[in-house]
């Protein structure tokens, strides 16, 4: 299983949120541009019992795993994917926001697959709930560690970030997507093969989770 590296990919992304916080005292100062974004959104935590309507155009993202399923991966990456486990991510922090995420993880199960050329996908959603003050947060990745592209088409706002070194055996990125009810992270982690045809990959996975 490739825990091992998703969570170097993880560590490196919430170096470089720390390291894109500043120091609000210096009211003079000017946002590198490496650093991250945060926009509020208008979608602050449902009410206990209060029913959470679909989106229009998109899944219901609080369904079991968002509407993602073993079956659309296995059609994506062309290999047999096992069922899903739930995932619950570390706490990250940016400036003053802290939140956490829940979602799922799926892994290859094909007979084919080894250590070495399994895949691993984990879908992280942040809703209102996971933030520290009740308000969902699009938050741009940094790219104090990696580089960050924009890619277009998929929510509000979407980032795209490989996690590659040089000569690395593996291949590594996320997509983050901005919408108005959830904070969006989809990890990919597989061998260096994909990684031409990972981001490609991210996004057919987005789009079945956002509509």
């Amino acid at each position: 299983m490739r825990r091992t590296v998703a969570a170097v990919f993880a560590a490196g992304l919430a170096v470089g949120l720390l390291a894109g916080c500043s120091d609000d005292s210096d009211d003079s100062s000017t946002p590198s541009p490496a650093a991250s974004s945060v926009t509020d959104s208008t979608s602050p935590a449902p009410k206990s019992g209060e029913a959470t309507s679909k989106p229009a155009g998109g899944t219901n993202l609080r369904a079991d795993c968002a509407g993602l399923s073993s079956d659309d991966l296995t059609e994506i990456f062309d290999v047999a994917f096992g069922r899903p486990e739930p995932a619950t991510g570390s706490v990250n922090t940016f400036d003053n926001v802290n939140y956490k995420t829940v979602g799922c993880s799926f892994e290859t199960t094909d007979l084919a697959t080894t250590e070495n050329n399994s895949i691993e996908v984990d879908l992280n959603l942040s809703f209102a709930e996971q933030f520290n003050d009740n308000t969902v947060h699009c938050i741009e990745p940094s790219d104090n560690v990696h580089p960050v592209t924009p890619v277009e088409g998929v929510g509000n706002q979407a980032w795209w970030q490989s996690g590659d070194f040089e000569n690395s055996p593996d291949a590594e990125g996320e997509l983050t997507v901005c919408v108005d009810e959830a904070l969006i992270g989809i990890q990919i982690a597989g061998p260096a093969e994909l990684r031409a045809t990972m981001q490609d990959q991210a996004v057919e996975i987005a789009r079945i989770v956002v509509g």
